[in-house]
């Protein structure tokens, strides 16, 4: 049987990035790519020609997502999680009809074990083997991580890879920019600085983007693996299965740090002192959904989207990656090295 596997999310900033660390580590992969419109299809074709086909669709055509997982053994979904549950489960039937094992890696976010934004909660660390069964259920990201943990079966085997926030540089023509960058940076405009919620002395965890698809790299090797039976036996429950939940995070800081011990260098560095006109400022969690709203318009949907950013802002967001360490070999690149072509990408765009 040939191995074929199915990417979701090919030209999302880290759906790009991992596209293209998976074509270079598994060439002869024949990859299937969901892409939203023609106009996605052009980057993907120039970039890596008939070795990546394409299908058009979203995450809620069901039928065609089913389709397709079903023709595959390999799912690699990098497309936002919330509110695709339907679109989710249709990927999972799919897998669950090939007569042997399948593999589904699912992206997440860390935005499951927020504390209240006050900006001011040094905040709880949460690791992902000591505390994964206490993770909450009832939070952003929760009821999509259930619903795929709870798949996890003798024929579907699942692992969800949940980042902090993710900064970097990525080929990702629609999506070059982090996606809580431009916001960020339209309220680094706005008031003239950097600037915090509260004092700022929420810690939270960053992660650069060509080092979070190595860990997706390092999921889709063991799977591989298996595949080609290279590895016989049943999958490791520490890799895949219910409790294999994947926290990507690299650098642990405060949000008032990050600005003064990295994004204010960077902007220096790239030549945006104007920017920089002021001093920190701070701000309240709705000051920053007001500032951000200016950039995004009215509507009900844009306003959750703003709160759910400004939020994060001012919250703390610790987690530990142990898992993917202790059992993948993941390593951690040290601080951000992807941030100036991040902040690059915003300037570009505002």
């Amino acid at each position: 049987m040939a191995l074929q596997a199915f990417f979701i999310g090919a030209s999302g900033h880290i759906g790009a990035a991992v596209l293209q660390a998976l074509k270079h580590s598994f060439p002869n992969l024949p990859i299937t790519a969901l892409v939203r419109s023609k106009k996605d299809i052009d980057p993907l074709r120039e970039s890596y020609g008939d070795s990546v086909r394409t299908s058009q669709g979203s995450l809620e055509d069901l039928k065609l997502l089913e389709a397709e997982a079903a023709k595959a053994q390999l799912i690699i979904n990098c497309a936002p999680d919330v509110p695709y549950t339907r679109g989710i489960a249709a990927l999972l039937r799919g897998l669950a009809v090939s007569p042997s094992p399948t593999f589904y890696i699912h992206t997440s976010g860390a935005a499951r074990i927020w504390d209240p934004p006050n900006g001011d909660a040094e905040g709880r660390t949460w690791d992902d083997i000591e505390d994964v069964d206490a993770l909450p259920v009832i939070a952003t990201h929760a009821a999509t991580d259930i619903q795929v943990a709870s798949a996890s079966s003798g024929a579907v085997y699942t692992a969800i890879v949940s980042p902090s926030f993710v900064v970097g540089r990525t080929p990702s023509r629609s999506h070059n920019p982090p996606i809580t960058f431009p916001d960020l940076m339209h309220v680094v405009k706005h008031v003239g600085g950097p600037f915090t919620v509260a004092g700022g002395r929420n810690v939270t965890g960053f992660i650069d983007t060509e080092n979070l698809a190595d860990l997706y790299i390092r999921l889709t090797r063991d799977a591989m693996r298996h595949l080609v039976g290279e590895k016989t036996g049943v999958p490791d429950d520490n890799i895949w299965g219910p409790r294999a939940y994947y926290f990507a995070s690299t650098l642990e800081i405060s949000f008032r740090d990050f600005n003064e011990q990295y994004l204010v260098p960077s902007l220096r560095r790239v030549g945006a002192e104007a920017f920089l006109e002021n001093g920190p400022t701070q701000l309240t969690v709705a000051e920053v959904v007001d500032i951000i709203m200016e950039r995004h318009g009215g509507g009900v949907a844009a306003e959750l989207w703003t709160r759910h950013i400004a939020e994060g802002f001012g919250t703390a967001m610790r987690v530990r990656g142990t898992r993917a360490k202790k059992f993948l070999g993941f390593e951690a690149v040290e601080g951000l090295p992807g941030l100036d072509d991040a902040v690059r990408a915003v300037l570009r765009e505002i």
